[in-house]
């Protein structure tokens, strides 16, 4: 599990599946603030995305399934 305060822009990581990813920016959910959110890419094709689809999703879940590298 990733320690919160290790999240910042440009860190890569690796989902649970194994591909490349980068963040992008971390920001908050737009009707609840208190909600932090990861904005990322994949450096790497998803099984049904090319490279560079833009994703979403919150802080708390991410840090659970993805890793640091």
């Amino acid at each position: 599990m990733i320690d919160p305060e290790e999240l910042a822009v440009n860190k890569r990581c690796l989902s649970p599946s194994g591909i490349l990813f980068e963040i992008l920016h971390l920001g908050s959910h737009g009707q609840d603030c208190s909600i932090g959110m990861v904005v990322y890419t994949n450096l790497e094709p998803t099984y049904d995305y090319p490279i560079g689809k833009i994703w979403v999703i919150s802080e708390s879940l991410f840090i659970k399934q993805f890793t640091l590298i």
